[in-house]
């Protein structure tokens, strides 16, 4: 019986910025179509690992795969166009275009699917739906952090990035991200998101992989953890 290949797969991954060492030996496996959650105190590299798997920062050691072919060292923009979507923290968006232009344009640089991308990424963000007309500068940060979602999804991608989604969202508009997110996983999307709320980790994840100081800590199933586990690895 074969074994499935993994959507994405991390080996022996290294990185950092010049000298200054981030992560250290980081091995991560991703199935096709899961949730996949990195955690941890802020600095330990969960950024750096998501801008590497993007192709952001070069990898010093290791091997990056999607499904099953080698993109370690592929430019940013290949990636994109093999499927890989980033929308990374800070509300990603064009700020002086509008909402229509921002995924008309985004969309345009990568021509992987028809316009109906663009009317299935508002579908999923209705809020957004009555601000088409509106430049992006002029958003509040959570009508901002869903332009940013709907920009990496009008490229129509298998693999979402996802990093720290709900930052400083307030509560209802992080329920609608939630949503969306798990709207996205049904039709297929495999998705890797760095999440700072346990409760929404916990929610959306099928697998959760814990941080430290640059090394995985723990990773598995979501079932594996409880509230009480989860602190105690965030508190490592």
């Amino acid at each position: 019986m074969n074994t499935p290949t993994p959507h994405l797969s991390v080996r022996g991954l290294s990185a950092g910025y010049g000298r200054a060492r981030v992560l250290f030996d980081i091995d991560l496996t991703i199935e096709p179509g899961t949730i996949a959650c990195v955690m941890g105190r802020n600095g330990v590299g969960k950024t750096t690992l998501l801008n590497t798997i993007t192709g952001l920062i070069t990898p010093t050691t290791g091997t990056i795969t999607h499904n099953g072919t080698d993109i370690t060292h592929l430019a940013p923009h290949h990636r994109t166009r093999r499927g890989i979507a980033y929308a990374p923290q800070g509300h990603d968006t064009f700020a002086p275009l509008t909402v229509a232009e921002n995924l008309h344009v985004t969309h345009q640089a990568t021509r992987r699917g028809g316009p109906e991308l663009i009317d299935a990424a508002l579908a999923r963000f209705p809020r957004l739906q009555p601000l088409l007309h509106r430049k992006a500068a002029l958003l509040s940060g959570g009508q901002a952090q869903q332009l940013a979602i709907a920009r990496a999804l009008v490229t129509n991608p298998s693999l979402l990035v996802l990093d720290e989604p709900t930052e400083g969202i307030q509560p209802n508009i992080v329920a609608e991200i939630e949503a969306a997110i798990t709207d996205t996983a049904a039709q297929g999307i495999t998705i890797l998101l760095v999440e700072q709320y346990l409760d929404v980790a916990l929610r959306l994840a099928d697998t959760v992989t814990v941080i430290d100081a640059g090394r995985i800590i723990h990773t598995g199933p979501r079932t594996e953890l409880t509230h009480e586990s989860a602190h105690a690895l965030m508190a490592i």
